[in-house]
């Protein structure tokens, strides 16, 4: 989505929003705050045995984007071992919404989601397994004239873009194409965008379904192995150290999600990210329902899933206030004129709890890592009720639908709102694949990026708007 679409996921400046006298009792009611928590991913067990002595690439983290990485890497040749504090795919990558689109992308990520989705139409092929990949068409309704105006530059604009020898498939649809992909809605909505090749991936599945397959090329992904640091000898990276031991390597792959950050912070590199809190649920399918992917602009986002079941995002975002929330507000502030989605501020224990979070430590210590095994934020109850009944309001056939499963989920942008797919220049060897909030689009393309780096192969997309350097600007 472009940056004014976007603006969502910023909720920070958090000095400026308590400078402006917010009214605090509120925000400390907001539900959400960071805990320990299970996975909600297909379970996959860990390579058993102890650590290799030495590995090609090592790398931190085991969700979608260490997955890909890994297999592209695998698929090349480099023995490859991941190490996973929790579980695979225990965090965001098994509790993301995952539809895999391109639309209203920015330029500057458009390349990332069009070659990702080409990527996911062959993954099931390609590892001969079934990830619950579906290409199923997403319709987005167009609330004016303006809305329509802006969407109709986009698609010129992208068409122009597309490469990987695959055109743009969005186009603007009326009449009864778009009643038959919104059949039973309320509303009389005459015009919509429509990504015919968006598909839509089950996050509890697709990423253990890519783990298993990276076992069986050869990755070992050790789970339970928290890294605690890296090594250094002559200038360049030489071991990884783990709570379980050290492995001997030249190439690192920091691929942590929310926790990059915090581990970049102990080796004296800032990583400019803040951490986000949203939630999802599921609920059942019913006949007569729309299919496909749904995004109406009277806040009623749903996919349905493989098993016929539909996810359904309330798509408000809760930024709870903490010790980084001062530190990094001033860079996020252009962010907070608003977006087209709503964000809300949170004043809670998080922020009492940020202080106590260790920010630097010894190789031969326990860290936070084997802390939070697995950890995300706890739903917002209100925002989910609110977002169901709206989709009932709209589609009353879903009157007769209930909620199967609810969970909370969390996202780490940087301040331009694009990830971080870079070399480390002050740690030769060192590559950081992270901060997307499309995880699940991006991660197959930002895979073969990062890959790419690694061997020091010219990358299939031209990371220079992902580079680590543009902070230092």
């Amino acid at each position: 989505m472009n940056i004014s679409r976007r603006k969502l996921l910023l909720g920070v400046g958090a000095a400026g929003v308590l400078a402006g006298g917010a009214a605090l009792v509120p925000m400390v009611r907001r539900d959400g705050k960071f805990v320990e928590a299970k996975s909600r991913a297909s379970f996959v067990e860990g390579t058993q045995g102890a650590l290799p002595k030495e590995a090609d690439v090592v790398i931190i983290g085991a969700g979608i984007q260490g997955i890909m990485t890994a297999i592209n890497l695998a698929e090349r040749g480099m023995s490859v071992t991941i190490l996973e504090k929790g579980q695979i795919a225990g965090e965001q990558s098994g509790r993301a919404y995952s539809q895999i689109i391109s639309y209203q992308t920015s330029p500057e990520i458009f390349p990332l989601h069009h070659y990702g989705k080409i990527l996911w139409r062959g993954m099931n092929e390609k590892i001969g397994a079934d990830t619950s990949y579906r290409t199923q068409g997403r319709v987005e309704a167009l609330a004016d004239e303006k809305a329509l105006d802006k969407a109709q530059a986009w698609i010129k604009t992208a068409k122009e873009a597309a490469g990987f020898d695959t055109p743009l498939n969005t186009r603007i649809i009326k009449g009864e194409e778009l009643s038959n992909r919104l059949v039973g809605a309320q509303t009389p909505w005459t015009v919509a965008a429509f990504e015919e090749d968006s598909g839509s991936v089950d996050p509890e599945t697709g990423t253990p379904a890519l783990a298993r397959y990276a076992k069986q090329i050869g990755v070992k992904i050790y789970t339970n192995c928290a890294v605690r640091g890296i090594e250094t000898a002559g200038g360049k990276i030489s071991d990884v150290v783990s709570e379980k031991g050290a492995i001997k390597t030249s190439q690192v792959v920091l691929a942590g999600g929310i926790w990059s950050r915090l581990f970049m912070g102990n080796m004296g590199i800032d990583i400019p990210t803040l951490n986000v809190y949203l939630s999802q649920q599921r609920v059942s399918g019913v006949p007569g329902a729309p299919r496909g992917n749904v995004h109406l602009p009277n806040g009623i986002h749903f996919r349905e899933q493989a098993d016929g079941t539909y996810a359904v995002a309330p798509r408000i975002f809760t930024s709870s206030i903490v010790k980084d929330s001062f530190l990094l507000g001033p860079k996020f502030m252009h962010l907070l004129g608003g977006g087209e989605l709503p964000l809300e501020f949170s004043i809670g224990e998080d922020l009492f709890n940020s202080f106590k979070m260790p920010t630097s430590w010894n190789l031969d210590e326990k860290t936070p890592f084997e802390q939070f095994r697995v950890a995300t934020a706890t739903q917002n109850t209100q925002h989910l009720d609110a977002v169901f009944q709206r989709m009932k309001t709209e589609f009353p056939v879903f009157e007769k639908s209930e909620v199967v499963e609810r969970w909370g989920a969390v996202v780490s942008p940087t301040f331009d709102e694009l990830p971080i797919i870079s070399e480390v220049k002050e740690y030769p060897g060192l590559v950081i694949n992270t901060a997307t909030v499309w995880g699940m689009t991006e991660g197959p393309a930002a895979g073969e990026v990062t890959a790419d780096i690694v061997m020091g192969k010219k990358p299939v997309i031209d990371p220079t708007p992902f580079s680590l350097d543009r902070f230092k600007k």
